[in-house]
């Protein structure tokens, strides 16, 4: 009797078992379905705006909400790697459905990215733990590469992207850094910015890796450029992208390091020519990551505009491109918050701008403004500085 008690058991355990096996299959199959259908919707939005293309190999493919996949991003880096960027629990849970999709469907929209075996795209999972946090989800301790394609020792390899036909390193496999050393949103930004730029001397502050400073020399043909970045990582990358793309180190492309308030500080003190400029890139670092701080950094925006617009050409004027990746200041008054304080550190510098341009990221950005107004977090707006008029 007890024998036979203990089949009858067994066989609902394994029947219990089977069962679960069978709908975490299935559970597994609808996800996968829907993610390669969104993939794919991706894909052909990409390839409508010309991405990939012969000059450049390196865009958004997934922008979480604005291709239905809240809390995804994947950015596709020299062709060759694709940066896979989860900040959803969902995306941990399902991230061998994931990633098993990523591969399938580039494989079968883009089979020139694995045609070279030696040298077939690679997959880079990332995560940010701070809104992994906020999700509910908590990272194990293990120190799994949570399924990247990386082999040993590759930590340090470059990746080569070219945007605009303008060449970059990047370093994806670096899981120590939330970086990859590039952004793809600012591309569209960067090659305008550079036709204003013919003759011009510029200066790019928050220079990160030189995006700004590069086209505005290779596709605008500036007299000068100097480049200012805090971070000397960031510094030494930009002289290696400048070599990259065959800029001798003592030509027109000057990188230096420094804050850029101490920068603007000195060259305000320059009494000719050398510390004025005729077109000024402004595209510091998030300095509001939520409303509630929102407040604070209008203060530095205030100032860091107000330095900059002092150090515009005071004869002849000169461009401002000024910039925020702040969602909390894109969004608030619907974008005129910005702009506005701009125009406040204007009145404080003593001079008179106008507004010519106000863009976003570049359109792989997609947005969902819909359901995800957040989805709008970077303005890059162009403004006129007038001369300096006599007290």
């Amino acid at each position: 009797m007890t024998g036979k008690e203990y089949d009858v058991d067994a066989s609902r355990d394994e029947g219990t078992i089977d069962s679960a096996t069978k709908n975490e299959n299935h559970v597994d199959y609808a996800m996968e379905t829907i993610v390669k259908k969104k993939f794919r919707d991706a894909i052909r939005a990409r390839k409508g705006l010309n991405l990939p293309s012969t000059s450049t190999d390196s865009y958004r493919l997934i922008n979480g909400e604005g291709d239905g996949l809240s809390g995804l991003a994947i950015d596709i880096l020299g062709g060759r790697v694709a940066v896979i960027m989860s900040s959803a629990a969902w995306c941990e849970i399902y991230k061998h459905v994931i990633m098993r999709a990523v591969e399938s469907v580039l494989r079968s929209d883009h089979p020139d990215y694995f045609s070279d075996t030696d040298n077939a795209m690679k997959l880079v999972w990332r995560t940010t733990p701070s809104r992994l946090l906020q999700d509910g989800y908590q990272q194990s301790d293990d120190g799994d590469d949570s399924g990247s394609s990386i082999d040993q020792g590759e930590e340090d390899t470059v990746t080569i992207v070219t945007e605009n036909s303008v060449k970059y390193k990047t370093f994806p496999f670096d899981l120590t850094s939330q970086k990859t050393g590039f952004y793809v949103d600012q591309r569209e930004n960067r090659l305008n910015l550079s036709s204003y730029c013919t003759g011009k001397r510029v200066l790019d502050l928050c220079c990160y890796t030189g995006g700004f400073s590069l086209n505005a020399v290779i596709h605008g043909g500036a007299s000068s450029c100097v480049g200012v970045d805090s971070s000397q990582d960031a510094i030494n990358a930009a002289i290696d992208n400048a070599a990259l793309n065959d800029i001798p180190s003592d030509s027109t492309v000057e990188f230096v390091r420094d804050d850029i308030t101490n920068f603007m500080k000195n060259a305000a003190t320059k009494t000719n020519e050398d510390g004025q400029y005729d077109v000024i890139v402004l595209d510091p670092p998030k300095l509001a990551p939520s409303v509630s701080g929102l407040e604070r950094a209008s203060r530095k925006y205030h100032s860091l505009n107000r330095d900059a617009i002092k150090l515009i050409n005071e004869k002849e004027g000169g461009m401002l491109l000024t910039c925020t990746c702040s969602g909390a200041m894109t969004q608030k008054n619907g974008g005129q918050y910005f702009l506005e304080t701009v125009k406040g550190a204007a009145l404080s510098a003593g001079r008179q701008i106008t507004l010519l341009k106000s863009s976003g990221a570049a359109p792989c950005h997609t947005q969902c403004p819909a359901s995800f107004p957040a989805g709008a977090y970077l303005t890059a707006a162009l403004f006129y500085v007038s001369p300096k008029t006599s007290n």
